[in-house]
């Protein structure tokens, strides 16, 4: 119920699906966001791994970093998941999907965003998937398909 006006206080079109004239098109109906609760608990389980010293891979089906997605794919907020992850040292890529074509960047806190091709969107003789071998200082992907190679060191 939350979730729901939250998402008509942001986006007052019927389709609730259209990002049309929204400032923030992040806010239709197919995308979510997290709550205070889970922010909480990641920020926690960030500050352990900080602790410990442990390398962090985050997977998360709603991509958020603006430049590893389009404006509308993205989580609503974003910006509260960034802010958690930039406030420590430990992780070092966030893997996600939803956005089926697919993006990449290494923001200015030196982990990566990758967002992965869906296979929805693939060809029937083709693929899209991949392996990563992760090592202590980089991750390989080794793509198939749709899914191309990347070396993401850190």
């Amino acid at each position: 119920r939350a979730a729901l006006r939250l998402l008509r206080e942001k986006n007052r079109n019927a389709d609730l699906n259209s990002p049309a004239g929204l400032e923030e098109p992040q806010f239709v109906e197919f995308n979510g966001g997290f709550g205070q609760a889970q922010l909480d608990w990641f920020n926690d389980v960030l500050r352990f791994s900080d602790e410990n010293q442990e390398k962090v891979v985050v997977m998360g089906h709603l991509p958020i970093h603006p430049d590893a997605s389009d404006e509308v794919c993205l989580a609503w907020n974003y910006r509260d998941a960034l802010s958690v992850i930039h406030s420590h040292q430990c992780v070092v890529c966030f893997l996600a999907g939803h956005l089926h074509d697919g993006g990449y960047c290494l923001d200015s806190h030196g982990v990566h965003h990758l967002t992965l091709e869906g296979v929805i969107e693939t060809p029937p003789e083709s693929n899209a998937f991949g392996t990563i071998y992760v090592y202590d200082d980089k991750m390989v992907l080794k793509g198939r398909g749709r899914i191309s190679d990347r070396v993401m060191c850190f």
